[in-house]
């Protein structure tokens, strides 16, 4: 096992050195990109599933993610799978086992889907009680499970594959998911006190167990990729957070109670790398101010892609999927490359993630030529 990246050794050294480029913004002569699951047609390769929602393969999902070894022959599978497109697509296994690690260590009960990813049930009805909740041990509920994960994976590898930390959530995600979306969003107007306690005692978790991670997988000498997301982020150049919940407040409150705990998980791993569903686009602002944002995570069907391009072109990485593929409709993939890159006015820092997982493709989705997606890179 601990040789399956040795034929491509030359390609993924070649992509790793553009991506460095890509994030120091030196990266003038194309964009960067990747080819993910494009639709069920496809000419000149292959539809590949993303690796952290796999959803083929023998049993059930829940099946998969909870024997650390079938998730970890899933996920070298579609790594391989991936690897058969062009592309500036690296290599990485990722413990990905959804948005409940920290949750479930402050005492949610944790939903196991068949099929699907897990859920929390929010443990906190009443944010009077916040002073109550007890900071965990980092190896406390499914943030151990994690970390065993990435354990095993080391062994079984022999510390040949590069290994990412779990979909971390920002603490406002993780506020949301404690106390319930409704409870949190009142809690922000009637007990900002109590709130303010809450998203710090998230943040120490959250960056001790990142840490932790990180921690296991160097003494191993692994490669440890602080990103879950794409494209590939080198260490010691930031870390990767979902931070979804911005889209549902202002920008004064997002000032208020997100930017000061994003600012200290960045400064904690040097640069912080943003992923967002949703629309927005009120908040570029706000974010504009975090500390040392090193990019942005977006689905351009879901966040009007125009004004973020023009807003952050050139100035982080924009890493731009097709998303939900609902409000803002793109007739093809080649269509969706071409309109991205025709708003854009410098490839410096850009990503193309030619990739729909979790959309919605029309019946009517046009076969995908990959050679007019190679060539629309140039």
């Amino acid at each position: 096992m601990e040789n399956l990246l040795g034929v491509y050794n030359d390609r993924i050294s070649a992509s790793k050195n553009f991506l460095k480029r890509l994030w120091n913004l030196e990266n003038e002569e194309r964009p960067g990109f990747m080819i993910g699951y494009v639709g069920p047609r496809v000419k000149g390769g292959s539809s590949s599933e993303n690796i952290l929602f796999v959803r083929s393969g023998e049993g059930t999902f829940k099946d998969r993610l909870l024997d650390p070894e079938k998730y970890l022959q899933t996920q070298i599978q579609t790594n391989m799978k991936m690897m058969e497109n062009r592309g500036d697509f690296i290599p990485v296994l990722s413990p990905m086992i959804g948005i409940v690690a920290i949750p479930s260590a402050f005492g949610c009960e944790i939903k196991w889907w068949d099929n699907d990813l897990p859920a929390a049930v929010p443990v906190l009805q009443d944010p009077v009680r916040i002073p109550e909740l007890k900071r965990p041990a980092v190896r406390d509920g499914v943030m151990g499970m994690a970390l065993d994960y990435t354990d095993h994976w080391l062994k079984r590898t022999r510390s040949t594959f590069p290994i990412a930390p779990v979909d971390c959530q920002s603490p406002l995600d993780l506020a949301a998911l404690i106390l319930g979306h409704n409870n949190y969003l009142l809690a922000l107007k009637t007990h900002p006190r109590e709130m303010h306690q809450l998203l710090q005692m998230l943040t120490d978790i959250l960056i001790e167990f990142l840490k932790a991670q990180r921690q296991m997988v160097r003494a191993a000498g692994a490669e440890y990729v602080p990103s879950y997301s794409y494209p590939w982020l080198p260490d010691g150049f930031g870390i990767n957070i979902a931070h979804d919940e911005n889209v549902m407040i202002s920008a004064q409150m997002h000032d208020e109670f997100a930017l000061p705990y994003l600012n200290q998980i960045s400064e904690a791993f040097n640069g912080i790398f943003i992923h967002s569903c949703g629309r927005f686009v009120h908040q570029l602002p706000s974010l504009a101010k975090v500390f040392k944002l090193r990019g942005l995570e977006f689905g351009a069907s879901e966040a009007p892609y125009e004004p973020v391009i023009d807003y952050f072109n050139g100035k982080i990485v924009l890493s731009i999927r097709i998303g939900l593929h609902q409000d803002i409709v793109f007739d093809s993939m080649a269509d969706f490359v071409r309109r991205v890159r025709k708003v854009s006015k410098t490839n410096r820092g850009l990503f193309i993630n030619c990739d729909v997982t979790n959309g919605i493709i029309p019946q009517d989705w046009p076969e995908v030529n990959l050679e007019e997606i190679y060539e629309l890179m140039k």
